[in-house]
């Protein structure tokens, strides 16, 4: 089943969502938002993605993964800095670093979906902002899994990831799929991610399975809880997309470390971030 809706234009009492859609969002743990970026905003952070991959636009400390092309568990390592001009990336990690995605970032509507997951009053950091990407012919199976447990290193639990399309999203070209109403089952195991076969078994039915298709600039809520896989990419479109994690900004990794702001209600705060 292939989730659609039609372009949604901000309301006029200034909030992006309804009390419905966030009905919606807590049954299911997914919402589509529809399309909202123009052409010249999308366009703006494809060609950024593009810049960055073929060394136009250079950050060192940026986590980034070539595509392996198949097995998950085959995959090369993700290390710091460039691995030499090509579209053949499969992740690219920090993006907060650069100007165009953090102001992407910073959009009313991510505001507005971090005040009603975390509450107006607080303070909003990021986990990760990370290209995702299938390439043309090629692209690596994620299996099913949530994303959370202990295997994150936190001292508390992300619960909302924003998911924008780049490129058309088809079941086609290895589209998120997801289980639908997942997320009210709690993390299923201490350490989180990947699912076990036994987990699978009971809760990944094809019955449940909803394929999230999705049109270039078009956006996904997703609860981190929330069972998800994607599968390879056989055409030859690569399948580009852009994910942020929103969280709470009182988390701390287990070293004591915090995360980069996105949203604060303290002027130094906000100016400094």
């Amino acid at each position: 089943m292939a989730v659609k809706m039609p372009p949604r234009l901000p309301r006029s009492e200034g909030s992006w969502l309804d009390q419905q859609d966030w009905s919606s969002f807590d049954q299911h743990g997914f919402l589509s938002v529809g399309r909202w970026l123009d052409e010249t905003a999308l366009s703006a952070l494809q060609r950024r993605m593009d810049d960055i991959m073929l060394g136009r636009i250079a950050y060192d400390d940026m986590m980034m993964q070539l595509d392996g092309g198949g097995a998950y568990d085959e995959l090369p390592e993700q290390t710091k800095g460039f691995k030499g001009p090509t579209v053949m990336y499969r992740k690219i990690e920090g993006l907060e670093k650069d100007p165009i995605f953090f102001e992407y970032m910073r959009h009313p509507l991510m505001r507005e979906c971090c005040a009603r997951i975390y509450g107006a009053m607080a303070d909003i950091s990021v986990y990760r902002a990370m290209f995702m990407n299938k390439p043309a012919a090629k692209g690596t199976t994620l299996p099913w899994h949530q994303d959370g447990g202990e295997g994150w290193g936190l001292d508390r639990d992300p619960l909302l990831t924003v998911w924008l399309a780049l490129d058309p999203s088809r079941a086609s070209n290895g589209c998120v799929e997801v289980i639908d109403g997942s997320h009210r089952l709690g993390l299923l195991s201490k350490f989180g991610h990947t699912l076990s076969a036994e987990h699978v078994r009971e809760h990944c039915h094809a019955a449940k399975v909803v394929e999230l298709e999705a049109d270039p600039g078009e956006v996904f809520l997703l609860h981190n809880f929330l069972i998800h896989r994607s599968g390879i990419n056989p055409t030859g479109q690569p399948r580009r997309a852009f994910s942020v994690c929103y969280m709470d900004a009182r988390t701390r990794r287990r070293d004591g470390k915090s995360f980069p702001f996105i949203f604060s209600l303290n002027p130094a705060v906000a100016n400094a971030s």
